[in-house]
């Protein structure tokens, strides 16, 4: 188990490599810089274009062709929808519905969190949506969401564009933490596949209690199902998550499980990206640090959501900033930031080739 001396030990390993890595040095001190100034000299981040409203990211990139999904955004658009780009900051092309309709035990018009990946000649889209009520109805529920629960779904299609058909019963539901939502897949050294989700504790608040956990659990070789035993990865225990993680993405690098989240309320002004240090794909993971993921405040305001994608190019951040000035106040465009992991940790660095005017705005 990671113990307080544990963790105390990750952070102070992380502010030791900041401080005494040359390149490190210079980071943080350009960093420190461009957040001190309300216009930055830097480009840490990068909103794709065109700025739509396009939540909960993740890409995958088949032969010189990136392919964006995306949450669904409303009652008339599709439950997961695609679009295509040549690189990873101009997506010029029009949104198709990747996943066309909501699986048979759902409700259409909650589908969100998409994560695809291609398996031989079969591609697999993990995702969430909400349960009809013939599976799930809390009659003493306080609002729409404090009645109806998430479900992980899985769905399935030939090629990348789709169309995803979504099988007839849900993957994961957790009813007993009210629902399951932000599937992302990990795979671990020896091959095997885990899938990391949220339970979703938080969707009937306001409650005295909704303190939400992140989970694990290996995934059968059909990659349609669930086998082993299900591990709880970490859950909100830090002040400034206020009692809500989720979006959880695992990366293995520099020998390290390091995993991504989302901390706080989506919507609200305290909502960033945490870090955790996990001993292995089943946990335990713990914090790194009492406070957000040191560099958080370097990828706009609010930044959340995120996946990592990798590529012959390094690592990518793709995520959503909430509330920028220039977008209507609920838009959730697709922000993109360059990432590096050292010995302990990762850490952003200029991103070329940004949009012009696109960071810190």
């Amino acid at each position: 188990m990671f113990t307080a001396r544990t963790r105390a030990r990750a952070a102070l390993a992380l502010a030791a490599t900041i401080l005494t890595a040359g390149s490190n040095i210079a980071l943080v001190s350009a960093a420190s810089s461009a957040s001190a100034s309300p216009r930055r000299s830097v480009a840490w981040y990068s909103i794709v274009t065109p700025q739509r409203n396009e939540p909960d990211p993740d890409v995958v990139k088949v032969g010189s062709t990136f392919y964006l999904y995306f949450s669904q955004t409303g009652f008339t658009t599709p439950p997961i929808s695609v679009v295509t780009s040549s690189n990873l900051l101009s997506w010029a092309g029009r949104p198709s519905a990747a996943m066309p309709n909501a699986p048979s035990w759902a409700i259409d018009g909650f589908t969100w969190a998409p994560d695809v990946h291609h398996f031989g000649t079969r591609w697999v889209m993990y995702f969430d949506a909400l349960a009809d009520s013939s599976l799930y109805f809390d009659h003493k529920g306080k609002g729409f969401f404090g009645q109806h629960a998430q479900c992980l779904g899985v769905a399935t299609a030939s090629g990348p564009l789709g169309p995803f058909v979504p099988e007839a019963k849900p993957l994961v539901c957790q009813f007993d933490h009210h629902g399951s939502i932000d599937a992302r897949l990990f795979r671990d050294l020896d091959g095997k596949l885990w899938l990391d989700w949220k339970s979703d504790d938080n969707a009937p608040a306001p409650a005295r209690s909704h303190v939400t956990s992140l989970w694990a659990q290996q995934l059968g070789p059909d990659h349609l199902s669930l086998v082993g035993h299900r591990y709880r990865l970490m859950s909100a225990t830090e002040a400034w998550q206020g009692g809500l993680i989720e979006a959880p993405d695992m990366v293995l690098a520099e020998n390290h499980y390091w995993l991504f989240y989302s901390g706080n309320w989506f919507n609200g002004s305290r909502y960033a990206i945490g870090l955790a240090i996990c001993k292995s794909a089943s946990g335990p993971c713990a914090p790194v640090g009492t406070t957000p993921w040191t560099f958080s405040h370097l990828l706009g305001p609010n930044p959340g959501e995120g996946s990592v994608f990798q590529d012959s190019a390094g690592f990518f951040f793709f995520y959503s900033p909430w509330g920028l000035r220039y977008l209507p106040s609920h838009a959730r465009p697709v922000a993109v930031a360059h990432l590096r992991f050292g010995p302990f940790g990762p850490y952003p660095t200029p991103i070329s080739g940004a949009p012009t005017g696109a960071p810190g705005r």
